[in-house]
């Protein structure tokens, strides 16, 4: 089978919302920290919000569950939601390993996405509440 690529992206800061440069030019990212931005990026995006992502189906409704106090439902909403966006991906086959928990005003979401040339790559993200 052939590698899992996403092609050419540049590297993402999520604790200071920013792209990463280095003497002014944009940094790129490996396969598996792309695999991560994109997870991150499909977490932390709300679904039907930004004219950008219109018709593309990306995003997810998680805000939509942090205040429910049934953490099953919860969990079980946010992996099948996952589960279902992850397909946008070409290079995603599947993941595995689902965990939510909720951190206070965070929703701490880990994870393994398998490639399609069964790669692992491990996945930690957190979405506010």
């Amino acid at each position: 089978m052939l590698p899992a690529a996403i092609g050419r992206t540049p590297l993402y800061d999520f604790k200071n919302n920013q792209y990463v440069l280095k003497d002014g030019k944009i940094i790129e990212c490996t396969q598996e920290e792309a695999v991560r931005q994109w997870v991150g990026f499909l977490v932390k995006t709300a679904a039907e919000k930004y004219r950008v992502y219109d018709g593309t189906e990306f995003g997810t409704y998680i805000e939509n569950y942090i205040g429910y106090k049934d953490a099953a439902f919860v969990a079980s909403e946010i992996k099948r939601e996952i589960e279902e966006k992850v397909e946008l991906n070409r290079a995603i086959d599947r993941i595995e390993d689902f965990d939510a928990e909720k951190d206070g005003s965070k929703l701490k979401i880990a994870l393994t996405i398998v490639m399609v040339d069964e790669t692992e790559v491990e996945v930690e993200t957190d979405v506010e509440g």
